[in-house]
This record gives C-alpha cells, structure tokens and sequence, in this order.
C-alpha cells in the first residue's frame, strides 16, 4: 500500500497493479427539475492478461433504466495519480467537471459539464476518508472513496439527439478500487431532499478478512446542524435493519445519535461489477429510490427529519439482522 495515495483517495489508486485489479468513479447527474437522472462511471479492468484487461464507461439512465458499456482499449485509459483526472479515449472526467462523447448502436452522449460549489469530504489525521483507519489497512477485497459530497453543475448534454439543460441540476461522485466487490452490500446514498444542503450516504458489506468475515458499515448525514458519522471504525452499530421485498428499514446507533430510514427500491437497470478485476459480475441500481429518515439525539429527541425521491440504491445478496 503507498500511504502517499491513502491522502489522496480521489486519484487512481492501481498504478503499480499488473493484475485482478478494477478501479471506478461513480458520477451522479441530475438536472434542476430532477427529470434527468443520469449516472456515468468511467473505470479500469485490469485482468490476468493484457488482452483480458480495458477501461470502460459504463452510461445509466434512471428514468427509463437502459445501461450501455462502452468498452475501451486499456491503453485509452490515462489518470493522474495526485487527483481525479481521468482520461479514456476522448473522454475527461475529474471533480470539477465532465467532457464527454460516447457513441454506440443505439445510445449517444454528448456533455460538457462543469461542477461548482464543490464539497469534500470532511478528512483528518486518522480519518483520510470515509473508510476512516480502515484505509490504513493493506490487501482489502474493496476500498471505497467519496470525491464529491455534492456539487452544482453548469452546462448541457444531449442525450440521443435530446439537449437536456443540467445548468442549476446537482451531482456526487465516490469511488471503489481493489480485486472485487463484496459479496453481499447494501449501498444507498440521496442528496435530493427538502433541505437542500443535506446529503446521505449508507452502505454496510460482508467483508472477507484473514480467513473469515466481517459486516463493515460506513455511513453519514450531512445537515445544516452537523456532519454525523455512523462506522465500524467508530464503534456505531446496525441495531435493527429489515428487508421486506423491495424496502428496508434500519437503525444505526452511535455513541452520540440514532438514526432511523425507511428506503424503497424503484426500477433500475443492470451495470457491470468487478470479480478479481475483471467486470463478471452484473448487478442492478436504481438512482430514482425513495429514503426518508430521522435522527435522534441519544434521550429521544428528534434533531432531524427530511425525506428524498432521487436517491441511488442497490441490494446485492442478503444479510442477517
């Protein structure tokens, strides 16, 4: 592990990677009246062989939950290794903005965005992101970044000959980098509530550890009153967590708060996952799932209520509460 990187999550992670390595950023776009809901992710598969290895675009719509993966040859692929600064092919994405042109078959994208009002996420000595320690620790299956907490966006896309106007619309970008996804999580996050200055972030996964396993959970809630953390790391705990066909409710208590959501999985389309690398895997998200949540102070009383219709969601294998 180079502990120069761990400071700088945001920039590509696999540069001394030969093989069984993916890494990908995940970009949010929705426009000001939330009718557009996009979300691209730009990445790198690097497999047993060279042949076996490319980068990739991978395109979401989430009002109609068509995907496209746009494949590219793996020497298209170009980062910077201090920022996010990506290039594959003709297309650039970093934390200010994106310009791309993507074409296939059946799906077109043309956009040149640009990202203001940028904020990170909150990081210190120990806490170099939201994996906090846990970044420190070497040879995880999975390591998981936050570029954007939430940003505004100026600027336009056509999307299959449609211009949609995104000037005034809000966006996020995290990342993943490793070997392969977990093999059970669950992931949401929303920023799209009725305080607009709020954001969520929840995801909690079986991880694989010298020979066993542990449930990892690594989430927060950023409002007005405060930014809340709720992590393994920081010795919060699932206290309750529900699954009945597509909704879950959970509570997470901390040494401080208890934070309760109810969310609702809506229509979602099919996106490619890394295993040892390579993109095998297919799993489902939705960017247009529905989370309402509380937050009480530790005697009962709640500090917090709000609720999202534009959040991104995805279930993948089953936990035991």
């Amino acid at each position: 592990m180079n502990l120069t990187k761990v400071w700088h999550q945001e920039a590509f992670q696999g540069t001394h990677r030969k093989k069984g390595y993916f890494e990908g950023w995940y970009l949010k776009l929705i426009d000001q009246t939330r009718t557009a809901v996009f979300a691209l992710i730009p990445g790198v598969s690097i497999g047993k062989t060279k042949e076996e290895s490319h980068a990739f675009v991978q395109l979401i719509n989430a009002v109609t939950g068509k995907t496209e993966y746009f494949r590219f040859a793996f020497d298209a692929f170009s980062a910077n290794h201090k920022k996010f600064d990506v290039r594959i092919g003709g297309n650039h994405f970093w934390d200010g903005g994106i310009d791309v042109d993507l074409q296939n078959e059946t799906t077109s994208l043309k956009a040149n965005l640009r990202f203001e009002n940028i904020e990170k996420y909150p990081t210190s000595l120990l806490h170099p992101g939201i994996m906090g320690p846990f970044s420190f620790v070497p040879g995880m299956e999975c390591y998981h970044g936050i570029v954007n907490i939430r940003h505004t966006i100026v600027g336009s896309m056509t999307y299959n000959g449609a211009l949609l106007e995104m000037t005034g619309g809000e966006g996020y970008i995290e990342k993943d980098w490793g070997k392969s996804f977990p093999q059970a999580w669950l992931w949401m996050q929303a920023n799209h509530f009725a305080n607009p200055n709020s954001s969520f972030m929840f995801s909690i996964a079986r991880i694989p550890w010298l020979g066993t396993s542990f449930t990892g959970l690594i989430s927060f809630l950023r409002t007005d009153q405060g930014f809340f953390r709720f992590a393994t790391y920081n010795g919060s705990k699932v206290r309750s967590l529900k699954m009945e066909g597509n909704q879950i409710k959970a509570t997470l208590k901390s040494s401080t708060h208890v934070l309760s959501f109810t969310a609702n999985y809506a229509r979602g389309g099919i996106l490619k996952a890394p295993k040892n690398g390579m993109m095998l895997r297919e799993i489902e998200e939705s960017i247009t799932a529905e989370i309402s949540l509380e937050l009480y102070d530790h005697h009962g009383n709640m500090l917090y209520q709000d609720a999202s219709n534009r959040a991104g969601m995805e279930i993948a294998g089953q936990f035991d509460y």
